[in-house]
């Protein structure tokens, strides 16, 4: 019998593998020199930082840019420690939902400031703004907000361990139906003026014509389409309402 040979594989040619060994120590040489030139040079040293946030007023963009430029100025844009600058920023401005800094090529580091907006004034015992998060707005005076809805019956929870807040499942249930709300044209020209989220079962709201809502905690877009076509029935005299059920199948009526 004869014996079978041996498949071998072919070698590649001995220049070809220094031509690409070469070729890598090229490209290793271009990298690390491309890398020492970012670092070093005085082209990408930091000269100016430029600051945005809807809602901060001139002076407050200038006392940031300026205390940046103090801490920063000629150093080189691309060893900064942007999350760092971010965090920092962060702890001054408690109400901002976030800050990103970032470089601009060749030498400018741009900050961005988006501020928490406050939708509505929780009242338990104290009143304290909050936006579409639940998140307490410390910095925001309440006087000023008196046209915002007011949520009664919950509160938000502070977590000791993890250090933040945290919205109880009432304040949660709460934004979620003030959300909706204001998706419905009928529902905001007769104007929502509280919301009462201390038993979810018996979830209510006012109106600014004293006609109270009660809702419950679930089917929302439902339940909100009924009391729109309860609104809109010319049959019904709406001063003479006292409350108007949209929990069940037919919507209950409550005279005064």
């Amino acid at each position: 019998m004869k014996r079978l040979k041996k498949l071998r594989r072919p070698k590649l040619p001995s220049k070809k593998i220094t031509g690409l060994v070469v070729i890598a120590i090229i490209l290793l040489i271009v990298f690390v020199s491309g890398k020492a030139y970012l670092y070093r040079s005085d082209y990408f040293s930091l000269k100016t930082v430029e600051t945005r946030g809807v809602f901060l007023d001139s002076g407050a963009i200038t006392s940031i840019n300026s205390q940046l430029l103090n801490l920063y100025k000629g150093t080189n844009v691309f060893r900064m420690n942007l999350k760092g600058i971010a965090a920092s920023l962060g702890r001054s401005y408690p109400d901002a939902k976030e800050i990103v800094a970032r470089i601009v090529l060749p030498d400018k580091l741009a900050i961005s400031i988006k501020f928490r907006r406050p939708i509505a004034v929780v009242r338990n015992g104290k009143s304290y703004p909050i936006d579409e998060d639940g998140f307490v707005l410390p910095s925001v005076e309440v006087d000023p907000l008196k046209d915002l809805p007011v949520i009664e019956g919950a509160n938000v929870l502070y977590d000791e361990r993890r250090s933040r807040q945290s919205p109880s499942k009432n304040l949660i249930i709460a934004i979620e139906l003030l959300q909706e709300l204001k998706k419905s044209r009928a529902i905001c020209r007769y104007g929502l003026v509280s919301i009462n989220a201390k038993d979810l079962g018996d979830l209510s709201f006012y109106l600014k014509n004293g006609i109270e809502v009660r809702m419950g905690y679930e089917n929302f877009p439902e339940r909100v389409a009924a009391l729109e076509g309860a609104l809109g029935d010319t049959r019904l005299a709406l001063e003479r309402i006292k409350y108007i059920d949209v929990r069940f199948k037919d919507v209950v009526i409550g005279p005064k």
